[in-house]
C-alpha cells in the first residue's frame, strides 16, 4: 500500500491550527487575521481536493498497470483518505495479503515471476504530479 501524508498547519497567535479564531487586538489586526485565516482555509481546501484526486489517480495507474487473470487484483485496488488533523494523508493500493499473492505478483520472486511494481509507480508518478502541482 503507497502512503502520502502532508502535514498543514501554521502558527498563529503562538499556537499552531487551522480554521479560524484568533485574539485580534484592533481593527487592523481583526482584518488581517480573518484574510489570513480565510486564505489558509481555501489554501486547505485545495490541498484536500489535489490529494483526493491523487489518490484517485493512483488507484487507477495501480489498477491499469495491474496483471489480470481472474480481476481478482484489480477489484481489491483500495484507496483512503485522512483529511481531519494537521496531517493529510492518503493510500492506495492493496491491503496487506490481500489478495495473498498480490506482493509476489508485485515485488517478484526469485522463481519466474517479473517484478510488477504497479504501486511503486502509481507512487512516484502520484507524488511527483502532487508535488508540481502544490508547487513544492
Amino acid at each position: 500500500m503507497a502512503f502520502v501524508d502532508m502535514k498543514y498547519n501554521y502558527n498563529f497567535g503562538g499556537g499552531k491550527r487551522y480554521y479560524g479564531g484568533g485574539t485580534p487586538h484592533g481593527a487592523f489586526d481583526t482584518g488581517l487575521s480573518a484574510f489570513v485565516v480565510d486564505h489558509l482555509n481555501k489554501s486547505r481546501q485545495q490541498l484536500v481536493l489535489e490529494m483526493s484526486n491523487a489518490r484517485r489517480r493512483g488507484e487507477g495507474i495501480v489498477r491499469a498497470k495491474s496483471r489480470v487473470d481472474t480481476g481478482s487484483m484489480q477489484s481489491q485496488i483500495q484507496g483512503t483518505g485522512d483529511f481531519g488533523t494537521d496531517i493529510l494523508k492518503i493510500s492506495f493500493g492493496w491491503e496487506s495479503l490481500s489478495p495473498y499473492y498480490a506482493p509476489f505478483q508485485e515485488f517478484g520472486t526469485r522463481n519466474g515471476i517479473r517484478p510488477m511494481m504497479a504501486v511503486f509507480d502509481a507512487f512516484n508518478q502520484v507524488t511527483s504530479e502532487l508535488q508540481a502541482r502544490i508547487g513544492r
